[in-house]
């Protein structure tokens, strides 16, 4: 066999990955303390992997060998045992829409038994057949959910854990910094101009407009975050789709191919079921990554954040404080920067530290109403002095304690009965109420178009304060919702130790 030239692809047997995945799981059971566990499942597939490896043995098959070790002028150049490890999997649900359920046969064993959590997150068409499983699924799901919350405590992750019981003056000498001046830099600049160029060729005719946004602009990004672009092509600022129309899709579509042809920018992915389609490419001048959509809401939550933030400090560093927590503690799959922010909001509104955004609304001769939609997207910027907010200092110690107070406000919310409401932003918002709190406009949005109401039946709900049909926590299952839980009571008691804390300001 003639060995395979260098530019030619490198060789792997498929069963290498595969047996690969299972020894990586086989050692993670073998190193537990607990005594293995046996099933007639788990002893059939083993029976049958067995004789499958016995089949194929038996066909002798042909050894292919690396050119050191084979006669000259034959093998073949391998893919080296080590590129294994760079190769991770991700499972996704047939049943539930090809829903993301995670990267480790745990969260699928975990989705599994808890027979399909959430399992239409798209609101896509249901078969008959499939209609049947659905309904089946809620008949049995509330006998499992119960089992899966008398399980143990889940512990914190040890990274998670470390910066805990670290000092948090160190915490924001590292993050604060970085985050502030990533609000504005000159690559932004480069960025809006370089996609000027290379979209408005294509849409001669229609003005065109560039709006950042995202944690970056909002000063609670890392060098590592992306930047959200909205690219306004003919006006459609004010236009608001609960989901993406087949008219935007197809703009989206367009749009892609000028990222393929350009030198400046690399195509990474485009998604087009998300609620909020998107494009990913990077910059390749800034290497700096972007997230292109056609959807203004983001820009218009971006504006109330960054004010927020420059009115109440503190909100700021609690925020790049609990993004980093739910980093280490591996929560991101389900509960996004801008939810754990939403909820920072929200403690802090039932503290008497921020105004509900209802509040700042309020239409008036100097502050007129502009509307996405149905929604009111602007806000009256009032000092805290007029609005009779006390602006905190956020010095360590008071940072530490108004952090402990936020897991342990958490730790002990009844999510089953009260959402998270920073639009009106007081206690006690009753899940079973709130649509009848809510002003005309969102009664007649939804009332004729009843497929878009806020999503109430979830395990969590928290509620976006402009586009008020959106529960921003839709995709948090019971199990990850508990483990969220679990986490801000281990957080609190950890914070609560003063040992572990110096107490010097930032």
């Amino acid at each position: 066999m003639a060995e395979v030239e260098p530019y030619k692809l490198l060789y792997m047997n498929p069963l290498t990955m595969e047996a690969n995945f299972f020894l990586e799981t086989l050692n993670a059971v073998n190193q537990k303390a607990n005594p293995p566990q046996m099933d007639p499942h788990l002893a059939k597939l083993l029976e049958r992997i067995m004789v499958g490896i016995e089949k194929y043995i038996d066909k002798n098959p042909t050894y292919v060998l690396p050119p050191e070790m084979a006669p000259p002028g034959e093998g073949v150049a391998f893919v080296q045992p080590k590129e294994l490890h760079t190769i991770k999997r991700t499972f996704n649900c047939i049943a539930c829409s090809n829903r993301l359920v995670g990267n480790t046969i745990a969260k699928a064993v975990a989705h599994l038994s808890e027979q399909h959590p959430n399992p239409n997150p798209n609101n896509q068409p249901i078969q008959p057949q499939q209609a049947q499983q659905t309904h089946q699924t809620k008949q049995e799901k509330k006998q499992a959910l119960v089992k899966a919350r008398q399980r143990m405590t889940v512990l914190l992750p040890k990274k998670a854990k470390t910066m805990i019981v670290g000092e948090i003056a160190n915490v924001f000498k590292d993050k604060y910094p970085i985050a502030d001046k990533l609000k504005v830099i000159p690559e932004y600049d480069i960025i809006e101009q370089d996609l000027c160029k290379l979209l408005s060729p294509g849409f001669p005719n229609q003005p065109l407009r560039i709006y950042k946004f995202g944690s970056r602009i909002t000063g609670i990004g890392n060098r590592s975050s992306d930047l959200d672009v909205f690219v306004d092509i003919g006006n459609t600022f004010h236009t608001f789709e609960h989901r993406a129309s087949n008219a935007t899709i197809a703009k989206l579509r367009s749009i892609r191919k000028y990222f393929c042809a350009s030198d400046d920018w690399r195509l990474i992915n485009v998604i087009e079921q998300a609620r909020v389609p998107i494009i990913k490419t990077c910059h390749l001048p800034t290497g700096i990554e972007c997230d292109i959509c056609l959807n203004s809401l983001g820009f218009c939550n971006t504006n109330l954040l960054k004010y927020i933030f420059e009115s109440q400090p503190l909100t700021q560093y609690m925020c790049i404080y609990v993004k980093n927590w739910l980093e280490r503690c591996k929560l991101t799959e389900q509960i996004s920067t801008y939810s754990i922010t939403l909820m920072v909001i929200y403690f802090l509104q039932v503290q008497t530290l921020l105004p509900p955004i209802a509040m700042l609304q309020i239409r008036e001769p100097a502050n007129p109403g502009v509307f996405v939609g149905p929604w009111i997207v602007n806000f009256s910027q009032k000092s805290f002095s007029e609005l009779g907010r006390q602006q905190i200092q956020p010095t360590a110690p008071v940072v530490k304690e108004y952090l402990r107070n936020f897991f342990a406000y958490y730790a002990k919310f009844d999510f089953e009965h009260f959402l998270v409401c920073p639009y009106f932003g007081q206690a006690n918002v009753e899940i079973e109420k709130i649509e009848k709190m809510l002003h005309s406009r969102y009664l007649a949005y939804v009332s004729k178009n009843p497929d878009c109401s806020l999503q109430l039946k979830k395990a969590m709900v928290v509620q976006d304060p402009i586009q008020l049909n959106h529960n921003v926590t839709k995709a948090v299952t019971k199990s990850g919702l508990q483990t969220f839980v679990d986490y801000c009571q281990q957080t609190a008691l950890l914070l609560l130790d003063n040992s572990n804390w110096r107490l010097r300001n930032t």
